[in-house]
């Protein structure tokens, strides 16, 4: 999707988003510089109590995109965000930037953080696809899933095929001249991206842990291929349902790709309920109601 609100122009899956100013915070988090391997990530911890929810960013984004979400849940339970190798205050990894990479860096700076599972992970966008991987890999460490509208790289793909050629290259353009502004690491997490949607595939269907889906459907006619693009994601999203039928979907009917941004509470809301349900032992399942964003008069 396509953010331009900002100046500091930040890759997301297939375009660029930006990150906008948090929320006011009312406990400052403890930053921490801690080892993932021969390179130290940044990381923040906030709030108190379990279970400790850990969110990651989408592709190119550092830890400043839950601003609006964060500070809010650390209210209720702690809080955990890092910045990636190479994104926001974090060191360069001396490796190649790939999915596998990026899978062992969470595990291993959550495991020299001192913080111990079982997790509940919130993901956006490239994010999104991370924690599913994990939470296949690591299914003990994980007490439940809160996925904001996901993506991988079989939406690329899929969107590819389905778009004409003067569309496809109209997109391609406009990303291209909008790349020209991104750093090395984002530009390793692109290419990093289009190997995420068989990893992911591969770890269907999800743990049987509480899980919220959110989904962004608005379109932006003014972006190629968005629109389609859309159509697309909800296909690969209501896929994902189906081999996974417990997973609850929120829809957000004011929201494009960033819904932490654009509708935090809808955000915060999914992992109140998700964290509530670890906390009280109830049945591995996800909640049966879920208050939906109103649409805008």
């Amino acid at each position: 999707m396509l953010r331009t609100l900002h100046p500091r122009a930040l890759i997301v899956l297939f375009a660029i988003g930006i990150a906008l100013p948090g929320l006011a915070v009312a406990q400052k988090p403890a930053g921490a510089n801690i080892d993932a391997g021969g390179y130290r990530v940044f990381t923040a911890v906030s709030g108190s109590g379990s279970p400790t929810v850990v969110f990651v960013a989408g592709l190119g984004e550092d830890s400043s995109t839950w601003d609006k979400v964060a500070p809010e849940v650390a209210k209720f339970s702690r809080t955990f965000v890092y910045d990636r190798a190479g994104l926001g205050k974090s060191q360069d990894a001396p490796g190649p930037k790939d999915m596998d990479q990026m899978l062992n860096e969470l595990h291993t700076v959550l495991r020299n953080s001192g913080l111990k599972p079982p997790y509940v992970l919130v993901g956006h966008s490239l994010g999104g696809a991370i924690v599913e991987i994990y939470a296949h890999r690591y299914a003990d460490e994980i007490a439940g899933l809160v996925l904001v509208d996901p993506e991988d790289g079989r939406l690329l793909e899929l969107l590819h095929a389905h778009l004409d050629k003067a569309d496809w290259d109209a997109r391609q353009q406009m990303l291209e001249k909008m790349m020209a502004a991104a750093s090395p690491a984002q530009k390793a997490e692109l290419e990093a991206s289009k190997e995420s949607g068989k990893l992911v595939e591969n770890s269907l269907p999800l743990p049987a842990v509480p899980t919220v889906l959110l989904t962004g459907t608005l379109k932006d006619p003014g972006f190629p291929g968005n629109p389609m693009e859309q159509d697309l994601k909800m296909q690969l999203h209501k896929e994902l349902l189906a081999q996974s039928p417990e997973i609850k979907q929120v829809l957000a009917p004011n929201s494009r790709h960033y819904v932490q941004e654009d509708a935090p509470e809808l955000v915060i809301q999914a992992i109140r309920h998700v964290a509530d349900q670890t906390r009280t032992g109830s049945p591995k399942r996800n909640p049966a109601v879920m208050t939906k964003e109103k649409p805008q008069a």
